[in-house]
Parts: C-alpha cells; sequence; structure tokens
C-alpha cells in the first residue's frame, strides 16, 4: 500500500487552502484538478505592478476570517473603492424607487423578524414568488442584483437566501444578529486575490499536486483511498482522513458508497455559471494593442457589471484592470461560443461603456466558471445538515456548506480541519 497520508485534501481553493493550513505539522497532501491553485482566487499580475482578478476579488467589512487569516501570513489588504450597492444599479425613476424602496423596507422586515432557516415561509418560497404581481422594474431590480451577487434569476433564489446575502452579503439573514466587523473598511488583496491562496499554501507546508482530477473516492484497509488521473497516468493516494470541498455534482459523482440523504443533498445543489473577461488599461498617453478580432453576437450581453469592478487607484490616470463579468442568465447565451468571439463582445461592450479607455486596453482574459456560485434555491436549507455531515473520516467544506463567499469558505475549511484531527 506503501505511503499513508494523515488527510487527503480535495481541492485547492480557500476552504480547502485553509484546512491544509490549521492541519500545518501533519501529513497532508492536496490534489487539485486545475494547473493552478487558488480556485476561484485566480488571479494575473503585470509588470507594472497591476493586477487582474478572475473571480473572488472583494473583501466585506464583515469577512473578518480572511482578514483575520491575510494578518497571520502577512499579506496586504488595500481598501476596495467600491461598495456592493454600486451593482445593484440604478433604481430607475423617482416613482419606481419609491416602489422598490417599499419592497426593500418589506424584505427588511422579513429580516428583521427572526425564524429558523427553514421556515417555508422563506426557506420554501422564491423571490419571484414572493415579489407576486409586484410591478415589472421591481422584479428587474432584484432579478440584477439576484443575477450580479449570486448568479441566479429570482425563481432560482428562495426568499431566505436573498436575505442572507443582502446588504453587504452578510453572515446572517437576520438584522437582529450581531455580525462582527473588522475596521479595515472595504478591501482587496494587494496584488491580486491569488496572493491570499498562495500564501495559504506555502504556509500550509502540505505537499501540493496540481493537474491531479479526482477520479474516485472510496474507503480503504487504512481509512479512504482517492483515484486521480494526470498527465503522468493514474495515481492512487492512501489517508486516514478526507477533506472534500470537490463542488457537488464532482463529489456526488466520485465518491462511492454515500448515504442516500447525503447523496440526495448533493444531488440537489445547482451551480450558476459566469463568464469572466477582465479588462486590462495602460497609463494615460500609453496606446494599446487589442482590437476586436471575431464577430460576437448581436444583441447578447457581454457584460453584466457596468465595469464598477476595478483595481483600487485612478486608472484614467495610471492605467489598471476591470473585472468584467457575464452571469449565468447571460452566460448560457454564450457559453459554447469561441473565447475570442467572447472576448471581442466584451471589448465592444467596454469600448461603449468607457470610449476614452477602449484605446488603451492591452489585454483581455477569459475563464469559464462552470461551478461559479451554488445557488440559494427553494428547499436548499432544509439539506444543510445533510450537507455538512462527515461520513467516517470523510469531511466536507466549501461553498455549499456554507454561506459561499470567501470568509465563509475559510471557516468551512477551518471546521473541517478540526474534525480531521479530532479524528486523527
Amino acid at each position: 500500500m506503501g505511503r499513508v497520508y494523515d488527510v487527503a485534501v480535495l481541492g485547492a481553493g480557500v476552504a480547502r487552502l485553509t484546512a491544509a493550513y490549521r492541519l500545518k505539522g501533519r501529513d497532508v497532501v492536496v490534489l487539485e484538478a486545475e494547473d493552478h491553485i487558488g480556485g476561484r482566487t485566480l488571479s494575473k499580475r503585470f509588470d507594472d505592478g497591476s493586477w487582474a482578478n478572475y473571480a473572488a476579488q472583494y473583501v466585506s467589512t464583515d469577512k473578518v476570517k480572511v482578514v483575520e487569516l491575510a494578518d497571520e501570513l502577512g499579506v496586504d489588504l488595500v481598501p476596495s473603492g467600491f461598495h456592493s450597492d454600486e451593482l445593484r444599479g440604478n433604481r430607475g425613476s423617482v416613482e419606481e424607487r419609491a416602489e422598490i424602496d417599499r419592497w426593500v423596507a418589506r424584505l427588511e422586515a422579513e429580516m428583521a423578524n427572526p425564524r429558523p432557516a427553514t421556515a417555508p415561509e422563506l426557506d420554501g418560497i422564491s423571490v419571484g414568488a414572493w415579489l407576486g404581481d409586484a410591478p415589472e422594474h421591481v422584479h428587474a431590480f432584484f432579478e440584477r442584483w439576484c443575477g450580479q451577487l449570486i448568479f441566479a434569476s429570482t425563481i432560482e433564489t428562495s426568499l431566505y437566501g436573498l436575505m442572507l446575502l443582502w446588504g453587504d452579503q452578510r453572515t446572517s439573514a437576520f438584522t437582529v444578529d450581531a455580525v462582527p466587523r473588522s475596521n479595515r473598511g472595504d478591501t482587496v488583496f494587494d496584488g491580486g486575490t491569488n496572493s491570499f491562496t498562495h500564501a495559504l499554501a506555502q504556509a500550509s507546508g502540505a505537499e501540493l499536486r496540481s493537474g491531479h482530477h479526482v477520479t474516485a473516492v472510496a474507503r480503504g484497509a487504512a481509512g479512504w483511498v482517492v483515484t486521480a488521473s494526470s498527465e503522468e497516468g493514474e495515481h492512487t493516494v492512501h489517508a486516514r482522513q478526507v477533506i472534500c470541498a470537490l463542488p457537488a455534482p464532482v463529489a456526488l459523482s466520485v465518491i462511492a458508497g454515500l448515504p442516500a440523504a447525503k447523496a440526495d443533498a448533493l444531488g440537489a445543489i445547482r451551480y450558476g455559471r459566469n463568464i469572466a473577461t477582465p479588462i486590462a488599461v495602460l497609463p494615460d498617453g500609453a496606446r494599446g494593442s487589442i482590437e476586436p478580432t471575431a464577430p460576437s453576437r448581436a444583441g447578447a450581453i457581454y457584460n453584466t457589471t457596468g465595469f464598477v469592478l476595478k483595481t483600487p487607484g485612478d486608472i484614467a490616470r495610471d492605467g489598471g484592470c476591470f473585472h468584467a463579468y457575464v452571469h449565468d442568465g447571460h452566460a448560457r447565451v454564450i457559453w459554447d461560443d469561441p473565447p475570442e468571439s467572447i472576448r471581442s463582445g466584451a471589448l465592444r461592450a467596454f469600448a461603449a461603456h468607457h470610449p476614452e479607455l477602449a484605446g488603451r486596453v492591452h489585454w483581455i482574459g477569459f475563464r469559464r466558471w462552470e461551478h461559479a456560485l451554488p445557488q440559494y434555491r427553494p428547499g436548499r436549507q432544509a439539506l444543510q445538515g445533510d450537507l455538512e455531515t462527515s461520513l467516517d473520516g470523510l469531511h466536507f467544506c466549501g461553498d455549499y456548506v456554507t454561506t459561499a463567499n470567501m470568509d465563509g469558505a475559510a471557516r468551512s475549511g477551518e471546521a473541517a480541519a478540526a474534525k480531521a484531527l479530532a479524528a486523527l
């Protein structure tokens, strides 16, 4: 059988790497299917010191666990110059704003009335059904908000899910609960979010194997046997404990012998998709070299952020990067199109929004995120206990085990590491 690790960690995103970091000093191996570590914290840094993020970047004041870990690791956080309210867009005319504000007040009244997360009037109803016969512009406002921040439509989001992520993307659905906050203000990671996960990986001391796609997880003589494939062929890893943060459908497909309740819970999780096209521009006076090189779909949406997410500082003067993406409802339309077509569509959208910067674009990234964020569909909270449950040395963490953001991921990774340590 050969070497038996204390813990095998499946995946190398924030949750998994936090778990590996908290297991420092144990014999740990981390298996990652991608050729990079960090999952959705993927970033690119340019020679001038600016950076581009492909997904996670915003650390609001309630993300105290991320701030705590950043301080432990010596990773710098800088003011973001951005607030999540900007993603919600303009509320329209005075009359339309007044009607939207009335519905926001109704939402906040629900948040001031604590009940179990599984209450049918919260977990059993979609936002669309809750809005009922509200005016079209009210539906459109909440549709845009759900799409922008949780990659789901109002018919795919429960009222509880909306409450959980309203405001500063809180960690509580109810405003009567105290939410700890850092004194840093809203921040981002200096140099890109990947600086955080790279620091976690290095500090963990774990053995890291990228390009290893997990194909099977089964019980073995010493605990668990994990099979993974890479360019070099098939590999088998033996471990006493396993920490799994694979996307729910992937976990369901590779773990053998799951109890029915666990399998049903994993099978019920659906993910919103996302296509990221971060756009980098040069300083004032410089000239970029990027032009549309392929046709894009007429009428398709290639950006849903309004280009409000960007690196800190004066981009108009000094250059920098816009963190641009198209969320699930619109990403489905162009999902299978060639990358150059999507890049061209994104550039045309950027030029329409920022004509003064279009000639300074020098790079456009591209990334399809098939499992971008798990959706808070009606009935999701009723599954939570089964999603969190460990199975004889197999522990779960990640985006569907707790709140789907960096702080939730880090907390779930710590919890899984604690369970593994207790069992070793």
